[in-house]
């Protein structure tokens, strides 16, 4: 066995969100990820089933029965405290519309009663400094790396309006079974010969929290949300279709079709469609793309 490497951990540097399905899975999109240094904290608070104590006296009042059960650890609720306002990293921790200017940029960011925190989902990753004291000679730079795989439920919380920064707070935000991040999209930790590669093992569907030493610098921030995956050039027919090439994320919305090329390129059958980034279905009639399932 190779041993242990203890190590500190001082500050945070960066952190990056990726949107999820509400069932735990990279959502391949144009802003399926911001990277930013816009927060002041990110607590962690655990939470725990502290379970049924059976407790049973006899006729003397002594305790002939006891059988106390051992916590069990149900996940992490998550808060963050951010400085400064980036519409795409609220959007993608809540669920949240933004607000876009004539132009087609997010400005601003929206709180509406009607959006099911549940339908989406984010991970969240955040890298920390490690003291230059600790750092091994050959090494070089090192970082903590923290990995929630999968939160939902987040919201922007109280905020004053006053002689002050306004500083906003996502709060609600709780990590859940079920994380489908496997060994993730990005390349965070050190592999074969010194290259960045992605995490050795895969996560267990049921990892809350994953935290190691890294020599893999972390990201640059940056506003506003980034592409995972490529644009899609191809749709092929199905219930649902599927978008070429591999690795690939469909139109924004039905205006923005013309390109994408159908798969067959005759008239799709009753039934089938592709969805759309707005969660609109558009379908091939032969000529020309529809809205909807094809009738």
């Amino acid at each position: 066995m190779a041993g242990s490497k203890c190590f500190a951990l001082v500050r945070g540097r960066a952190m990056r969100v990726t949107r999820l399905d509400g069932c735990g899975a990279v959502v391949l999109g144009a802003t399926s990820k911001v990277v930013s240094d816009g927060f002041i904290t990110v607590a962690l608070t655990a939470n725990t089933d502290e379970g049924t104590t059976i407790s049973v006296t006899n006729a003397a009042g002594k305790v002939c029965i006891l059988d106390e059960p051992c916590p069990q650890f149900t996940g992490y609720t998550v808060e963050v405290a951010f400085c400064g306002v980036d519409p795409d990293l609220y959007q993608l921790m809540t669920g949240q519309p933004v607000v876009v200017n004539a132009t087609g940029e997010a400005i601003g960011f929206k709180m509406n009663s009607d959006v099911d925190a549940c339908d989406s989902g984010f991970a969240l990753e955040v890298w920390s400094n490690v003291p230059a004291a600790v750092c091994e000679e050959g090494e070089g730079q090192q970082y903590g790396y923290f990995l929630i795989p999968f939160l939902r439920g987040g919201v922007i919380g109280d905020f004053t309006i006053g002689n002050d920064a306004v500083n906003f707070t996502l709060s609600g935000a709780s990590s859940k079974d079920g994380n489908a991040w496997d060994v993730g999209p990005y390349n965070v930790i050190s592999g074969a010969g010194g290259a960045p590669a992605k995490l050795l093992e895969a996560l267990d569907p049921n990892d809350h929290l994953h935290v190691q030493l890294t020599s893999v610098a972390p990201p640059d921030p940056t506003c506003g949300g980034a592409a995972i995956g490529v644009p899609a050039t191809g749709a092929t027919a199905g219930i649902p279709g599927t978008f070429t090439p591999a690795n690939s994320y469909g139109p924004a919305n039905f205006a923005s079709m013309t390109g994408v090329t159908a798969s067959p390129a005759t008239a799709w059958t009753t039934g089938q469609y592709v969805v759309l980034g707005d969660g609109s279905l558009a379908h091939w009639t032969g000529t020309a793309w529809a809205t909807g399932a094809k009738p």
